[in-house]
């Protein structure tokens, strides 16, 4: 588990991979980090789902329970601006929510599936049942509490709202899909690299069912559909493939068995290289949506087609937003539920009438490019996400400011009590071995710049004729200066700072006075708060950072502060000590001379 993180953005999901994926690249790309956490790589699910009944139940099982609390405790331990748990599983969202006066972090789920409706759609319950009112009524709690909500679909989104009320703030953004990912392989003859991209080669056109095929799905109607295209005199133009999984899929495949391998190809699900280049060689993606789906979801793999280039079959209700959305931007053909003669007409007509089917094929990539390309969709994100950041509670602010004092004051003079033995010690070892002065002060500016003296055991010999400049100070630390400082025992007289409020024990560290005025203005809010004995920056490498690198990590200080972040660093700070890391930099006894950069820098 990673504790500290400075990413500003946390996508949660049991699975990782796909679209989030590609968002969190596009979020790098405009400069916005952001990271997935995810219990289960896309691999590892596709096993797990292909495992049979037993193993899809438990990796469902361990999703929705344990993932969520896990989510929720790390979300305590490590901090981002914003989270984004998915409804990927379902509790996710509610987990984090609830537990946000813990972490205190801005919480914006991203609904894919709407629960109960989706296990309602899918049969499994009744609206009516005990169950479906009380998963009703949690999705009530987190569309009332969350600090946003983003939908997938603007069907989905009324229906939800009609259902649970209003959120304080929502959006609709589409899934969508790299177009970058696709674009190697579009616009030229591609080398086959495989037996199933030459038998795809091989055909007239190729039509291509690609991703999940769950209980949203409507296979039956494609069960019917490719058994009738099959008994046509001009069948063996088409080649069909199924790279699916899940339960559709299985029942898919046991209800084609009667079609041999020059008709149809199921294959396993591919990795990201090879389902990119089947989707190029797809010249018409076949997607399916059962009726009782129609406001529950959107499939993801819409958006993939799109990007490669690839005319729509979709099998799903007129009034979904899979229907709307092909119906929008005219990139294919909406077939009603159980309309297999439909289907079989559709690819019949895109057979021969190749010229309009390369103008729809057109038409989806230039929609998707146009707006559902992942790019575009980040900056959406960004925009919402900056909407839906959490204002400071002053109550809280006063709470924490009590609270950090009270920490402050107790551990200080415990502290000082309780190493009054090795207190007593070094300074009789300093006295023996270097005199007077024991201790070592200077002033130091502290919070708004008000300058204070610091405190710390002297660890270096009074400067020879020649040392005086600061490039001399690692040639003056006696042996048992330098063991102080390895052991941060130098650094003990500044609980008495603490003691008396110049310094708190987590805060940015105490520079030197000369600092104030090379300071870029941002660099100069790490004086916003009161200096502290260890902080944030020595959590991330202490002096073996950049100057750049420790100021940065002294603003994200700044605005991320509270109670239950100083005690992680604090806790942290007796491993960074314990191993000695970061003490210094490479011919500097801690850390150069800092200037400010010039513009050219």
């Amino acid at each position: 588990m990673r504790f500290f993180s400075t990413e500003k953005i946390s996508i949660l999901s049991c699975v990782g991979g796909g679209p989030m994926a590609r968002l969190v690249d596009s979020f790098a790309e405009a400069g916005l980090s952001a990271r997935v956490d995810a219990q289960f790589l896309p691999a590892e699910w596709r096993q797990k789902m292909g495992a049979g009944r037993v193993g899809r139940i438990a990796a469902r099982l361990s999703s929705l329970g344990l993932f969520p609390m896990q989510s929720a405790a790390k979300a305590c331990l490590t901090h981002h601006d914003t989270l984004v748990p998915t409804t990927n599983p379902f509790l996710l969202p509610l987990a984090l929510v609830a537990s946000r006066a813990f972490h205190g972090q801005t919480v914006v789920p991203l609904v894919y599936d709407l629960y109960p409706d989706a296990l309602e759609a899918a049969g499994s319950i009744e609206a009516d049942d005990l169950i479906s009112q009380l998963l009703g009524k949690l999705n009530e709690f987190v569309f009332a509490h969350a600090d946003g909500i983003v939908f997938i679909g603007q069907n989905m989104a009324q229906n939800a709202i009609a259902r649970y009320g209003e959120p304080r703030r929502w959006t609709v953004i589409e899934t969508g899909a790299d177009a970058q990912e696709f674009a190697p392989y579009l616009g030229q003859s591609l080398t086959a690299e495989s037996d199933l991209e030459s038998w795809c080669q091989s055909k007239t056109l190729v039509a291509s069912y690609v991703g999940n095929m769950g209980v949203m799905h409507d296979w039956k109607t494609l069960v019917d559909a490719i058994t009738a295209w099959f008994e046509r005199d001009d069948a063996s133009e088409l080649g069909v493939v199924i790279a699916a999984f899940g339960p559709g899929a299985a029942k898919l495949r046991d209800a084609c068995a009667h079609l041999n391998d020059t008709q149809i190809r199921f294959v396993e699900p591919l990795g990201d290289r090879a389902w990119a280049r089947l989707l190029a060689l797809t010249d018409i993606s076949l997607i399916t949506l059962r009726d009782a789906a129609r406001q529950t979801c959107i499939p993801s793999k819409t958006f993939s087609a799109m990007a490669a280039e690839s005319a729509i079959l979709a099998v799903a209700p007129e009034d979904s937003d899979l229907a709307m959305l092909i119906q929008k931007h005219d990139c294919g053909t909406v077939v009603e539920t159980g309309d297999a003669t439909r289907v079989v007409e559709q690819l019949a007509y895109w057979m021969t009438h190749p010229d309009e089917l390369q103008t729809i094929r057109q038409a989806a990539y230039t929609a998707l490019c146009e707006h559902y390309d992942m790019p575009k969709l980040a900056e959406r994100w960004s925009t919402f996400l900056e909407q839906c950041k959490r204002t400071k509670n002053p109550n809280k602010q006063a709470l924490d400011a009590a609270l950090k004092r009270l920490l402050d004051v107790s551990a200080s003079a415990a502290g000082l009590a309780a190493l009054a033995p090795i207190l007593g010690g070094v300074a009789v070892g300093l006295r023996t071995t270097m005199g007077t002065p024991i201790l070592f002060r200077q002033q130091r500016p502290g919070k708004d710049d008000k300058p204070f003296e610091l405190l710390k055991f002297r660890t270096m010999r009074d400067p020879k004729p020649g040392e005086e400049g600061p490039e001399h100070d690692g040639a003056r630390i006696t042996r048992l200066g330098a063991f102080l400082r390895a052991t941060s025992i130098d650094e003990l007289p500044t609980l008495l700072n603490v003691l008396r409020g110049d310094m708190s024990l987590v805060g940015p560290r105490p520079l030197l006075m000369r600092y104030l005025d090379r300071y870029t203005p941002e660099q100069r809010r790490r004086h916003e708060v009161k200096p502290g004995v260890t902080g944030w920056a020595q959590m991330n490498g202490r002096n073996a950072l950049s100057w750049e690198e420790k100021f940065a990590h002294d603003v994200w200080y700044v605005d991320h502060q509270s109670t239950l972040l100083d005690l992680q660093i604090l806790l942290a700070t007796v491993g960074k000590v314990l191993k000695r890391d970061g003490i210094s930099q490479d011919n500097h006894a801690t850390m150069p001379e800092f200037f400010a950069r010039t513009p050219d820098e």
